[in-house]
């Protein structure tokens, strides 16, 4: 016959986390069966995402939305088994690290009630890391050249001083200020 388990109940509501204990433990053993299954979250996705413009994503609830921001800011739970490829720019994820030039801002990420509004975006532009952006422009100058391109003089201008150290976060944050409009904001806690 049958192998039989008995569990006793010691306590007033302890039967209910013995019993998920022992669907645990019989899950980890193969004879339960178990709750995993595949779910496709997001299925044939593709787009492009204009520089220097703000992009709405619009779904109704569980459609996706969430994981597809994550993904391209390279912040999806390493657990998730992934099909497919994510590109940015032409490049795969695994050439670049994606922390350094996207970020995904949950929205009940914590705010720092004591920062200005230039704080806080500066705050958050920091943790971007800023340590390889010099490398990034060289990188960039040598490219243009190959190509024979001749840079803008006010963006080669911009991306010159923004690679200076100590005002990398500061000029881009005040630009960040300028083109969302909060410039006016700014000193506000």
């Amino acid at each position: 016959m049958g192998d039989a388990i008995a569990v006793k109940e010691e306590k007033e509501g302890n039967m209910s986390d013995r019993m998920m204990e022992l669907a645990e433990v019989l899950g980890v053993m193969k004879l339960f069966p178990s709750k995993k299954r595949v779910v496709k979250i997001l299925n044939d996705v593709s787009g492009i995402v204009k520089p220097s413009r703000m992009t709405l994503l619009l779904g109704p609830p569980g459609a996706g939305k969430t994981t597809l921001l994550k993904a391209l800011a390279g912040e999806q739970d390493k657990a998730l088994r992934v099909t497919g490829k994510v590109t940015y720019c032409g490049h795969e994820m695994s050439e670049f690290i994606p922390q350094r030039t996207s970020a995904y801002v949950s929205q009940h990420d914590l705010h720092h009630s004591e920062m200005t509004v230039r704080e806080t975006l500066y705050f958050a532009r920091r943790f971007l890391g800023v340590g390889t952006r010099y490398d990034l422009l060289a990188e960039l100058l040598r490219r243009e050249k190959d190509a024979r391109i001749k840079p803008i003089p006010e963006i080669d201008a911009f991306m010159k001083a923004t690679t200076m150290v100590g005002q990398e976060s500061s000029l881009l944050t005040d630009y960040v200020l300028k083109v969302c409009f909060l410039n006016f904001l700014a000193s506000n806690v």
